[in-house]
């Protein structure tokens, strides 16, 4: 508690002053306790008997609480704001938690985007208090070589490999979400849409904070471009650090949006008063000197500071279910990958495949592959038929690419494997046997939030001798598959004349797929579109 013995400053100041340093005194107990801590304020009056609770996203909570002090003292209201991430205010509402303390009366989120997956008719009414459009931070330097280019292209320049985009986590911010919507209407719709989609987040290594993310801009080689909003951006720039805006024709932008939760009449009306404030020319100043626009993109005193007047055209990316739906294709696409690869090294591999035999392929497939996954896939190999009664050998045991053994990690034994496999001349068999003992070992073994995948790569080999019938198989693939941890069994066979029909089979036991691959550039379509193929496996690849 402050008293006369501090040199009686307080209690000289002005009614004004002491709102203000109220409001300051708040900001700095809300900072201390962390972006995703609690920041309260209490109109300690005798007001309290007319209440209102405002949770508010961190990125507009101090200009909401001045705004709310002014209010309170000139219409004796006990406006209490709390400073909550919008992420985990999203999830406690989703919840249906109804708690008091739980439940605010009003939710200013910093984007629409958070209402989706929240069941109340309220946010369907919110109304925008404030905006900041997601544009593009470089460094400096990139800006100057690169920004005209950029701000013509917007995001569709993201298609080819001139820029290393990054993102914030779309889990948690909504900016990494408006991103992510924004970069797929670029790429278009159906499936080359898809396809396009996925090449844009090939290298994409989501940060879950903002100024990390920033500090990384200066790496070496390709141009990084990190989406943020235009409000971050600035408010770094203010901070010391090197970086620049550029800004597209058309943007999302985080719209800010004032949802009144509560059903009380009295407090609504209250509700309603404030909103009044925020709209007021002292709010709007407020809301200004915290880097935000108005709803409708002025930038008001905020050129002066250097913003451009005019905001970029709206990208209307915050459809009821975007949102939700993006999360779905995000979360699929950045599954990890855990697979069991079985190769055939039947004498069929040793027929031609354009300048090179089926056996060569299928090698130079799989080290491409192996080259373009992270360390934490999980991967394993064996060959088909294996030597003596034995229908299969186990070459590398599944495990972590990245991991550590003799002779090296798992990733380079596998390459030096795949590089040895020789076809075995009058050998044939073992492809029903090893598939069906494979998914065994995968289903017994599956590793939840993991793709689990049997991958077959065939010259044509035949199951003619195995131990079990094709029947057989695909009868015991289909008892064993568990629809809620799904293993599935993805083929591919290499060259013409492979009988296709009874593939097809075993991929659908398993809701998995067969391909025919007839030249090296299908086999590159197919890696590439592995991203995409996790959002729709029925997808079909253009070239």
């Amino acid at each position: 508690m402050l008293s006369d013995s501090a040199g009686g400053r307080f209690t000289s100041l002005s009614g004004r002053e002491r709102t203000s340093m109220a409001a300051a005194v708040a900001l700095v107990v809300g900072l201390a306790l962390g972006g995703g801590g609690w920041l309260v304020y209490r109109n300690q009056t005798a007001c309290q008997d007319r209440t209102l609770t405002v949770t508010a996203d961190p990125a507009i909570a101090a200009a909401v609480t001045e705004v709310a002090t002014r209010y309170n003292a000139s219409k004796c209201a006990d406006v209490n704001v709390v400073t909550g991430d919008s992420a985990q205010t999203a999830r406690v509402l989703a919840a249906g938690d109804t708690k008091a303390d739980a439940r605010p009366d009003v939710w200013i989120a910093d984007s629409s985007l958070w209402f989706d997956g929240v069941n109340d008719p309220a946010v369907r009414s919110a109304t925008s208090v404030a905006s900041s459009p997601v544009v593009f931070a470089m460094t400096p330097a990139g800006a100057r070589h690169y920004g005209s280019a950029l701000t013509k292209q917007g995001w569709g320049g993201f298609r080819d490999d001139t820029y290393r985009l990054r993102l914030l986590d779309p889990e948690s911010s909504a900016t990494g979400m408006a991103s992510l919507l924004a970069l797929s209407s670029a790429a278009g719709k159906g499936t080359a849409g898809l396809q396009a989609f996925s090449r844009m987040l090939e290298d994409v290594k989501p940060s879950s904070d903002a100024t990390d993310a920033i500090n990384a801009l200066g790496d070496q080689g390709a141009p990084p471009v990190l989406p943020l909003s235009e409000q971050t951006i600035w408010r770094q720039r203010q901070q010391g650090r090197q970086v620049a805006a550029v800004y597209p024709s058309a943007a999302p932008a985080l719209d800010f949006p004032y949802a009144v939760l509560t059903a009380d009449r009295e407090r609504r009306r209250i509700a309603a008063g404030l909103l009044t404030a925020l709209r007021s020319p002292d709010g709007v100043a407020r809301l200004h000197d915290a880097w935000l626009r108005t709803p409708d993109g002025a930038a008001g005193s905020l050129v002066s500071s250097g913003l451009p007047a005019a905001a970029p055209r709206v990208l209307p990316v915050a459809s009821p279910g975007a949102a939700r739906a993006m999360r779905d294709t995000w979360q699929k696409m950045r599954t990890s990958l855990r697979a069991l690869a079985l190769v055939d090294v039947s004498d069929a591999t040793l027929a031609r495949l354009g300048s090179s035999t089926r056996t060569q392929m299928m090698a130079g497939s799989l080290n491409s592959g192996f080259s373009m996954l992270d360390d934490d896939t999980e991967f394993g190999l064996w060959s088909f038929p294996g030597t003596g009664s034995h229908p299969y050998r186990r070459l590398v045991e599944l495990g972590r690419l990245g991991e550590i053994g003799t002779g090296g990690n798992r990733r380079a034994r596998l390459q030096k494997q795949i590089s040895e496999v020789r076809p075995q001349k009058g050998r044939d068999g073992g492809l029903y046997d090893a598939i069906l003992d494979a998914y065994h070992e995968l289903s017994r073994d599956y590793r939840p939030g993991m793709l689990n995948e049997v991958l077959v790569f065939t010259g044509g080999a035949t199951g003619e001798h195995d131990k079990i019938s094709l029947d057989r198989l695909v009868s015991e693939l289909q008892k064993d598959f568990d629809p809620e941890q799904q293993v599935n069994i993805t083929l591919v066979a290499f060259g013409k004349g492979v009988k296709m029909a009874p593939l097809r089979r075993i991929a659908g036991a398993t809701e998995g797929v067969a391909y025919n691959i007839q030249n090296d550039k299908q086999v590159l379509t197919l890696f590439r579109c592995a991203t995409a193929l996790r959002v729709q496996d029925d997808l079909h690849c253009s070239q």
